[in-house]
């Protein structure tokens, strides 16, 4: 390889001992590697590091589908609708739910639910329920003194003026305080009124993003489902390839699970460009290096 590493066009690999091999076909089994074929997979995903003495992989960086047919070992398995659908969304794939999805996400995006804390509109309540029993027991108090000084106006037996106007200072401070418990009491009911308006308007609110929460649920799937007819054709022919390949290049003894097959008819549908991990019990099973990369119709690393 020329020039710098991150120059290179196709698949590259930068070995620990710093040294390079690059091209769309990398074969690292005769390498030491030490990761497993799934942290080589992750390398490839998590791009290029810069730190020197360490494996690095550098290639186009990977899409969703890629996560379905790499690593590909004799073990494979394949979730086949998913794969499907992340094969047609590479392929860009349109749907005729697209937009109804784009505008649904869109306005979930934009549906942020007001939220009130259920502590703090229980500790309003409270404090509302305490302002009322308290300026209910004070309006009694009140009364109750004021009966007893109108009493000691009336008396008509000799009643001390010490003892009246202990009454009336008891009944001007009782007064005043109800003044002051009676508004606490307005302030706690119109606090308690805000939040329990808020918090209907919360929930209407929740509500509405919950049926959105639907509906997009609801598209997501219609897409998917899309998605998967429109390339259902072009995978069985793809895999009816793979099928004709591994008929002719297949030891006798090395069975390929339906599994492996779908993976690698989802590989070869698939516009791959960051290299796919192939193990080499399966690349002999498909004839060997080139004719692996031919059936993938991608970039391989063998390990």
């Amino acid at each position: 390889m020329s020039g710098r590493f991150d120059a290179v066009a196709d698949t590259a690999v930068r070995l620990p001992d710093g040294s390079t091999r690059d091209g769309p076909i990398v074969d690292l089994r005769d390498v030491e590697l030490g990761p497993s074929r799934g942290a080589l997979d992750r390398v490839v995903c998590a791009g290029c590091p810069t730190t020197s003495g360490t494996l690095a992989v550098h290639s186009p960086p990977p899409q969703s589908v890629h996560r379905h047919v790499s690593p590909l070992t004799p073990a494979t398995t394949l979730d086949r609708r998913a794969a499907l659908a992340a094969l047609a969304a590479a392929r860009g794939v349109e749907t005729p739910y697209d937009d109804d999805l784009r505008t649904a996400r869109r306005s979930l995006r934009s549906a942020a639910p007001a939220a009130v804390g259920v502590a703090e509109l229980r500790t309003a309540r409270r404090r509302a329920a305490e302002a009322g029993a308290e300026t209910e027991r004070l309006r009694e108090r009140v009364a109750t003194i004021r009966g007893r000084v109108n009493a000691l106006r009336d008396a008509d037996h000799g009643t001390s003026d010490d003892g009246l106007a202990e009454a009336e200072a008891s009944l001007s401070e009782t007064t005043r305080r109800l003044s002051e418990v009676a508004t606490e009491r307005v302030a706690a009911a119109q606090r308690l009124e805000l939040l329990e308006r808020t918090a209907r308007s919360a929930r209407d609110t929740r509500d509405a993003r919950l049926r959105l929460e639907d509906r997009v649920g609801n598209l997501e799937r219609a897409v998917r489902d899309a998605r998967i007819v429109a390339v259902e054709d072009d995978f069985r022919a793809a895999r009816r390839t793979v099928a004709a390949r591994l008929s002719r290049t297949r030891p006798p003894d090395a069975a390929v699970s339906t599994g492996v097959c779908d993976a690698l008819a989802v590989a070869r549908g698939a516009p791959i460009r960051a290299p796919v991990v192939v193990a080499p019990d399966l690349v002999g099973a498909l004839g060997g290096p080139t004719s692996t990369h031919d059936v993938l119709d991608a970039p391989i690393l063998i390990c």
